[in-house]
C-alpha cells in the first residue's frame, strides 16, 4: 500500500511537467485527433467505392472525385499522424532537457556536503538513464493515451450509425484492455523499481572500479572486481527481461482479445450475410473499422511501460531533489557582491551536525582576519574540514551563526562575498591549462591568467610546458604532478579575486621541497584577503599568522610555531 502510494504521488510529479511543454501536447494531441477523423473519413469513402463498384457497376476512376478526395484524406492521416509524433517527441526532448537542468542546478545549490549522501554511481545513472527515462513518456505515453480515448469514441460513433450488433460487441470486448493492462501493471511497476535499483548498483560500481582501477592492479584484484561487474550485470539482465516478459505477455493477450472481437465481428456479419439480413456496405466498413478501434488500445499498451519506467525514474530522481539546499546557496545569486571587503569573518558559538546527528562542532566562536593567513590544525575527524564547510556556507548551524564586518566594524552580508575554495583532491577538467583557469572566471584574458599563475608560484611550470596554457593536461590533470595540481588549483581560485580563500590541506600528500613551495604561495596569497587552511603539515603552520587547534568539535587558539625554512 505504501509503495502504491509514492508512484501516486510521483505520477502526479510526472503529470505536473506536463505544463512545461503543455502547447507541444495539446499540438500533438490535436494532430491525432485531426489523424484519427481522416482515416474514419477513408475507410467510409472505401466502403461506399467498393460498394458501388461490387454491386452498382459504378467503377472509379482517377477522373473520379471522390478517388481524389480519398487520396487527400489519406496523405492527411499520414501527414498528421508524423506531425503528431513529431511534436510529442519534441515535448520529451524539451522535458528531459528542462529535468536534467533542473537537477544540475540542484545539486548546484546543494552544495558538496549536502550531494555527498548520495552515491555517485546514483547521481550519474540518474542524470543520463533515469532522466531519459521520461522521454518517452511524453513522446509516446500521453499522446497514445489521449488517441485511446478520441479515436476508439470516434469509431464507435459511426459504428452506432451503422449496425447494433457491432457495436454491441465493442463496447464489451473494449473495456478488457484497460481491465487487464490495471491487472498486469502493479507486477510490471515492481519489476521496473528492481530494474532501476540494479541499474544503479551496476552504475556505481563500474565508476568504484575506474576509480580505483590503479588500487585493483596493485594489489591483484582485477579480476575479482570485473567477476562482480559480471555478477551485478547479470542480475541487471535478468530483471530486465522479466520486464520484457511482462510487456510481451502484455502485448500478446491485448492482440489476442482484439483479434477475438473482430473474429466476432466477422463471423456475425457473415451469418448476417449470408441470412439476407445485413448490407455489404456495412459489413465491410465495419470490418475495416474495428482493427482501427483496437490499434490506439494496442499502442497504448505497447507505451504502457514507458509510464512505468518514468515512474520509477522519477521516485530515484527526487532523492535529488530531496536533498537540502544551503541557504548560503540559496542567497548567493540573490544578493549582489559587497563592495567593500570583509576584514574579519567570525564564528559565534557555531554548533553543527550532519543529517541531524551527533555535533561535528561543539560552541565553536572564533574569528579569521584580513591580511592574516589562519591555519586549523588538529588530528583526522576532529572537524577541521567541517570548519571550512560551514564558512563556505556549505554546512548550515545548528545554532550559532557565521558573520563578516567591515574595517569600521559594520557588518557585511556573508552571501555577498567572493570566496573560493582549493579542496584536497582538487578538479581538473579534460581540456588544457586555460580551460581549467578559467572554470574561475570564463571571461579572463591571457594576461590576467599569467597574473595569478605567477602568484600561486605556477607560472614558470605552466610555461615550460610544450604549449604553454594551451596546453592539454589529460585526464584529471594526469599530466602534471601533485604539487603543480595544488599550485594551479590555487591560481584558479585566486582568478575570482576572492575576499576569502579557503583551503583544505592544500600539502597533503606532497614532497617536503613541493609542501614548501605550496605553502610559500598560500602566504603570498593573504595580501587583501582572508586566507584560511586546515593542515596537518608543518611547513604551512610554522607561515600562519595565528594557529587554531581543533578537537573534538571545539576550536582554541594555539602557540605559534618556530618558521621552517628550505635547506
Amino acid at each position: 500500500m505504501a509503495g502504491s502510494t509514492i508512484h501516486q504521488q510521483e505520477g502526479r510529479k510526472v503529470a505536473g511537467l506536463a505544463r512545461r511543454v503543455r502547447g507541444w501536447l495539446l499540438l500533438s494531441v490535436a494532430l491525432g485527433g485531426l489523424s484519427a477523423v481522416c482515416l474514419v473519413v477513408v475507410f467510409v469513402g472505401l466502403a461506399q467505392l467498393v460498394d458501388n463498384a461490387a454491386f452498382h457497376g459504378q467503377v472509379p476512376s482517377l477522373s473520379t472525385q471522390w478517388v481524389w478526395v480519398l487520396l487527400g484524406c489519406l496523405a492527411a492521416t499520414i501527414t498528421t499522424q508524423f506531425l503528431s509524433d513529431m511534436a510529442g517527441t519534441q515535448a520529451g526532448l524539451r522535458v528531459v532537457s528542462s529535468v536534467r537542468q533542473d537537477a544540475l542546478e540542484h545539486l548546484a545549490k546543494a552544495g558538496p556536503v549536502a550531494t555527498s549522501r548520495l552515491p555517485a554511481g546514483e547521481v550519474l545513472t540518474l542524470l543520463s538513464d533515469g532522466v531519459e527515462a521520461l522521454e518517452p513518456y511524453f513522446a509516446r505515453y500521453m499522446p497514445a493515451a489521449a488517441r485511446m480515448v478520441v479515436q476508439p469514441l470516434l469509431i464507435l460513433a459511426v459504428v452506432a450509425g451503422v449496425d447494433g450488433w457491432s457495436l454491441l460487441i465493442l463496447l464489451c470486448t473494449g473495456p478488457l484492455v484497460p481491465v487487464f493492462m490495471v491487472l498486469v501493471g502493479y507486477r510490471a511497476q515492481a519489476l521496473m523499481d528492481q530494474q532501476w535499483v540494479r541499474m544503479t548498483l551496476l552504475g556505481g560500481g563500474f565508476l568504484d572500479a575506474l576509480r580505483g582501477l590503479k588500487t585493483l592492479r596493485l594489489f591483484g584484484r582485477t579480476a575479482d572486481s570485473l567477476e562482480r561487474i559480471a555478477r551485478m550485470a547479470d542480475a541487471h539482465r535478468k530483471v530486465t527481461l522479466s520486464v520484457m516478459k511482462v510487456a510481451f505477455l502484455t502485448s500478446a493477450s491485448l492482440e489476442f482479445f482484439a483479434s477475438l472481437s473482430i473474429a466476432m465481428v466477422a463471423v456475425v456479419f457473415g451469418t448476417r450475410l449470408l441470412a439476407g439480413t445485413a448490407d455489404f456496405r456495412s459489413a465491410f466498413l465495419v470490418l475495416l473499422l474495428a482493427p482501427e478501434y483496437f490499434m490506439p488500445l494496442r499502442n497504448f499498451s505497447a507505451s504502457y511501460h514507458a509510464r512505468q519506467n518514468a515512474l520509477a525514474s522519477m521516485t530515484r530522481l527526487m532523492d535529488i531533489f530531496a536533498l537540502p539546499i544551503s541557504p548560503r546557496q540559496a542567497e548567493e545569486g540573490a544578493q549582489p557582491l559587497q563592495s567593500e571587503a570583509a576584514d574579519k569573518l567570525c564564528c559565534d558559538s557555531v554548533f553543527a551536525s550532519y543529517d541531524g546527528q551527533t555535533a561535528v562542532l561543539q560552541n565553536v566562536t572564533c574569528c579569521f582576519a584580513r591580511n592574516r593567513l589562519t591555519v586549523l590544525e588538529g588530528a583526522s575527524g576532529a572537524g577541521k574540514s567541517s570548519l571550512l564547510a560551514v564558512v563556505l556556507g556549505f554546512l548550515q548551524p545548528s545554532a550559532g551563526h557565521v558573520a563578516a564586518y567591515g574595517r569600521n566594524g559594520q557588518a557585511l552580508c556573508v552571501a555577498g562575498l567572493r570566496m573560493a575554495w582549493v579542496p584536497q583532491r582538487p578538479l581538473l577538467v579534460f581540456g588544457t591549462v586555460a580551460d581549467n583557469l578559467r572554470l574561475g572566471a570564463p571571461d579572463a584574458d591571457t594576461e590576467a591568467l599569467r597574473r595569478v599563475a605567477a602568484q600561486a608560484d605556477a607560472l614558470s611550470f605552466i610555461m615550460a610546458l610544450p604549449q604553454g596554457f594551451d596546453t592539454p593536461l589529460g585526464e584529471r590533470g594526469s599530466k602534471l604532478s601533485g604539487g603543480q595540481v595544488r599550485r594551479l588549483a590555487l591560481a584558479r581560485a585566486l582568478l575570482r579575486d576572492p575576499d576569502v580563500l579557503v583551503l583544505d590541506e592544500p600539502t597533503a600528500g606532497l614532497d617536503p621541497a613541493s609542501a614548501l613551495r605550496v605553502a610559500d604561495a598560500i602566504r603570498g596569497c593573504t595580501i587583501g584577503r582572508i586566507v584560511i587552511a586546515a593542515t596537518h603539515h608543518s611547513a604551512l603552520t610554522a607561515r600562519a599568522d595565528t594557529v587554531l587547534h581543533v578537537s573534538g568539535g571545539r576550536v582554541v587558539q594555539a602557540p605559534m610555531p618556530a618558521v621552517e625554512t628550505v635547506a
